[in-house]
């Protein structure tokens, strides 16, 4: 059988604040040697990808939290924002002084001080700054279509009431990146997640849902675990997503990937 492996990025494919670790390239090269199929699951869009993953020969993925899906670069889902919804959250955002990014596929956009504000996060609570690219500073964000993702920055701390405002609208997720849950969320359509989009990618293949492995380590991972044939949860995932996974398996800079391949035996 085929095995067709999905693989989130963040605190996953790279820990956080390090390089690609060398035995996880190694075992990922040694699955698609022995006929697996790779695929990127992430909330990242196609063009925030960290170069390092160009290492890796991957098939297709899974793009901003679900909303994108693609295969042997063919385009294969879609699913963008109303403008209804949009503007809705960047009005309420303006109005409690939030800072927000639109992500979408060739670019992401912000206003403002957004940038300054992230990267200072990242240097405080992980060490050095998460490498993000193609983000574009706009005067305004109304303008911006084909919105994928969005990205809400909280600088008081006051995430609870986002969530008072948004979550009736928004899945509104805890960040993936290490930044704390009280100044950092990811907002993404209603019931649009990864697991979602990774059965559109099986349904191009005509593969089965139990050919499916995926790991992940945060709260974007919960479907795409659960719906998977095999859901990994790494060993520094949040305790939630260990509870819904099939298997947990070491940290992602201690062979976490390699260990998992290895005892499923895909490699």
């Amino acid at each position: 059988m085929t095995h067709y492996l999905f693989f989130d990025v963040d605190g996953t494919l790279i820990p956080f604040g390090k390089d690609l670790p060398a035995d996880t390239l190694q075992a990922v090269r040694q699955a698609r040697e022995k006929g697996s199929r790779l695929f990127l699951a992430t909330g990242r869009s196609p063009a925030e990808l960290d170069p390092r993953l160009a290492a890796i020969s991957f098939d297709g993925g899974v793009y901003s939290g679900g909303a994108r899906a693609f295969a042997e670069g063919k385009d294969i889902y879609a699913s963008y924002f109303s403008r209804q919804d949009l503007d809705f959250f960047i009005e309420e955002s303006q109005r409690h002084g939030w800072r927000i990014l639109l992500q979408c596929d060739s670019q992401s956009y912000y206003a403002g001080d957004f940038c300054d504000l992230l990267f200072s996060y990242f240097y405080r609570y992980i060490g050095k700054p998460v490498s993000i690219v193609n983000l574009t500073k706009l005067d305004s964000l109304f303008s911006v279509e084909n919105v994928t993702k969005l990205i809400l920055l909280t600088p008081e701390g006051d995430m609870e009431r986002a969530h008072e405002i948004f979550d009736a609208r928004f899945d509104v997720l805890n960040n993936t990146v290490g930044v704390p849950s009280s100044l950092m969320s990811e907002v993404c359509q209603k019931n649009v997640n990864k697991g979602r989009a990774m059965l559109e990618v099986l349904r191009y293949y005509n593969a089965g849902r139990e050919s499916s492995i995926a790991f992940g380590d945060g709260a974007n991972d919960y479907e795409i675990i659960q719906m998977a044939g095999l859901g990994i949860a790494m060993g520094n995932a949040d305790e939630t997503l260990k509870q819904l996974a099939s298997y947990v398996t070491a940290d992602c800079d201690d062979d976490g990937i390699g260990k998992a391949l290895r005892h499923f035996g895909v490699i």
